[in-house]
């Protein structure tokens, strides 16, 4: 199971938007893709406890944005 902790770039660190509850030392992985396929592919075998077809409707529905 994954843990998702949203975080802003601040040109050389990450900080997270929230308070992570992890001990301190842990290792993490940042996945930034282009598309929601990247992401897929990244996160492919994480358990989800949430409707996917609930979170592709969302999706769908907002506008896209580059950073």
């Amino acid at each position: 199971m994954g843990t998702v902790i949203e975080a802003v770039y601040d040109g050389e660190s990450f900080r997270p938007l929230q308070k992570a509850r992890l001990p301190k030392g842990t290792k993490v992985k940042v996945i930034v893709g282009e598309t929601i396929w990247d992401l897929m592919r990244e996160i492919e075998g994480i358990e989800v406890k949430a409707n996917l077809g609930e979170v592709f409707e969302d999706v769908r529905g907002r506008e896209r944005v580059r950073y």
